[in-house]
């Protein structure tokens, strides 16, 4: 995997989990937190594939 997809990838989780956490006024920020962080491992595994993320991660961190 190409590192700027790897880049993409970790953005547009990100993104994308924060939005989904931000939807939810109702819910503590403790509870808001758990659900960003559930929302954007479950999108980082299934972005990956058959990857791991610490492949992803590696590729990330190669220069």
């Amino acid at each position: 995997m190409e590192k700027n997809i790897a880049l993409q990838i970790v953005r547009s989780a990100h993104h994308t989990a924060q939005a989904i956490a931000n939807s939810r006024p109702d819910l503590s920020e403790a509870e808001q937190e758990a659900l960003y962080d559930r929302v954007y491992l479950g999108l980082l595994e299934d972005s990956v594939g058959s990857m791991s993320i610490g492949e992803l991660l590696d590729v990330l961190a190669e220069r």
